[in-house]
């Protein structure tokens, strides 16, 4: 390769990795409590979870002073009576969510990966509160059943989606 081949490969090289660190930074500036934590510091976790991250060479985005929470969560949502959990996982430059079906460690797929974004967060919606909005959203229509959880992807304080399991399939809406 041409030496000048060479210095425009670095040179994008380097503006990827400034971009990526002033977009950490500008979160910092707004949320100085925004931290990436490694699996080991995410006591809460089964330990086949933390391990499984840890191979993976997971990072997890967390803002500690919230009392919501966020980014390592557990719920049903695979079906009812089920404890699965979900995690906000950062590795290289793609984050996605991992899950943990009855927390064992499988080989699913990562779900909706996508560059990194620090601002972007998931949590817990409810059967309750998914059975509200639909009914809110489209009120002229039966709403569909929900008997678990699903979980709200977006960055912070912009519109989100939300997953949930149905035969077999991750549906977002």
């Amino acid at each position: 390769m041409k030496p000048s081949r060479w210095f425009a490969v670095l040179l994008v090289l380097l503006c990827a990795v400034a971009t990526a660190q002033t977009s950490v930074e500008e979160v910092r500036k707004k949320w100085p409590d925004f931290r990436y934590l490694d699996p080991g510091q995410l006591r809460e976790l089964p330990e086949v979870v933390r391990a499984d991250m840890e191979k993976l060479g997971c990072r997890v985005p967390k803002f500690m002073r919230w009392d919501a929470r966020h980014n390592v969560i557990q719920g049903q949502f695979f079906k009812p009576g089920q404890t699965d959990w979900a995690v906000l996982c950062q590795v290289g430059d793609k984050t996605g969510i991992l899950l943990y079906p009855g927390g064992a460690a499988t080989d699913l797929p990562m779900l909706r990966s996508q560059p990194t974004d620090p601002t972007r967060t998931i949590h817990v919606v409810s059967a309750f509160v998914l059975q509200k909005r639909a009914v809110r959203d489209h009120p002229d229509e039966p709403p569909p059943a929900f008997d678990h959880d699903g979980i709200e992807d977006g960055p912070i304080q912009k519109a989100s989606q939300v997953i949930y399991h149905r035969d077999d399939e991750w549906m977002e809406f």
